[in-house]
């Protein structure tokens, strides 16, 4: 007799707002650092104030992402 794992449920979770929120900007933030385009930066900025305001991005995950941006330099190089 085969032992079965317990049934998953149909459906899985929903994420949070938190989780998409992180999930959106670190989406972003990568395209930002291949790409380092100064409109890119102002995107990814105008998207952290507003994830913190509506409150959707912890405090600890906002400064850190935040921190990164500051390393992260524009670049000037004309992009085709």
């Amino acid at each position: 007799m085969a032992i079965h794992a317990s049934r998953a449920p149909a459906r899985p979770e929903s994420p949070s707002l938190q989780q998409i929120a992180v999930a959106q900007l670190g989406a972003r933030l990568i395209v930002y650092r291949v790409n380092r385009r100064p409109a890119q930066r102002e995107q990814l900025l105008g998207m952290l104030a507003m994830a913190q305001a509506l409150g959707a991005l912890p405090t600890p995950e906002h400064q850190a992402l935040t921190t990164i941006l500051d390393q992260l330099q524009p670049s000037e190089v004309a992009h085709g």
